[in-house]
């Protein structure tokens, strides 16, 4: 058995439900004014108003709520048209259950029950008025609820698109944020691993040229002494692997600066 927000209901089909029920209440008020049955009219539309505004509360808090309330409500409104003399708009109190019916049960439960309702008012409504009389009310009648009836749905399915439509919203900015954060987790991992990169590079290049660098100024020292017509040579190549290194030194430099921005 499904179940909508009942706040929405009243916002939808409710809403309708209330308007029937406060014109068949004003009409039957005028017309069995002052007849020995006004009392008990009074007392069946009371309970029936009172069920109707409560129904929605109730069945969402115990969910075997609609297999009492609707025999009940049924009960009320045979009574409410076995009253004499025989009005015909109280019949249209079946016209709130079946909107009641299309949200509590399922569609085919709630088809049955409809169909039910519907042989129920012809069948009051005819007895009351004749055949001809009661079948042109009916079809009257059924006109009307079906119009009711098809507003109702096409506002459950607004109001159920509507839903969807937030709830996608919702994943897909979580989903947006999700991204987002999985993006900045990419851009710090690739910033590891350059640094990583550049490490190693300071180790292999840079490293291994001041090193040479290092036994080259040695060696020059030694032939200082022992050669000195080669110490000239060395010079010269030691100031070549000063300005290679000093250049890889650039080079690494200019790398772990970050990009400009336009």
């Amino acid at each position: 058995m499904k179940r909508i927000d009942s706040i929405q209901g009243y916002q939808g089909g409710y809403l309708i439900g209330f308007i029937i029920i406060g014109v068949i209440a004003l009409r039957n008020i005028l017309f069995f004014g002052g007849t020995p049955v006004f009392a008990l009219m009074l007392v069946l539309l009371a309970v029936y108003t009172l069920l109707y505004i409560t129904e929605p509360w109730l069945s969402l808090r115990w969910g075997w709520v609609p297999y009492l309330y609707f025999p009940c409500q049924t009960a009320l409104v045979i009574a409410l048209t076995a009253l004499r003399p025989f009005t015909d708009i109280s019949s249209l109190l079946y016209v709130p259950l079946c909107i009641q019916a299309l949200r509590a049960f399922s569609r085919p439960t709630a088809m049955a029950l409809i169909t039910f309702y519907v042989l129920l008012l012809a069948v009051t409504v005819i007895l009351g008025m004749g055949w001809l009389e009661g079948l042109a009310l009916t079809l009257l009648d059924l006109a009307v609820a079906g119009f009711i009836l098809s507003y109702d749905l096409l506002y459950s399915r607004t109001q159920a698109d509507q839903v969807e439509s937030e709830r996608l919203l919702t994943e897909l900015q979580s989903a947006h944020q999700k991204l987002q954060e999985y993006a900045a987790q990419a851009e710090e991992l690739a910033a590891a691993r350059e640094r990583n990169r550049l490490a190693r590079e300071l180790h292999d290049s840079v490293s291994q040229a001041i090193f040479s660098i290092t036994l080259t100024s040695q060696s020059a020292r030694l032939l200082l002494d022992r050669e000195p017509a080669r110490v000239p040579e060395q010079l010269d190549h030691l100031q070549t692997m000063t300005g290679e290194a000093l250049a890889q030194l650039r080079s690494l430099i200019a790398q772990l600066r970050p990009p400009q921005k336009l």
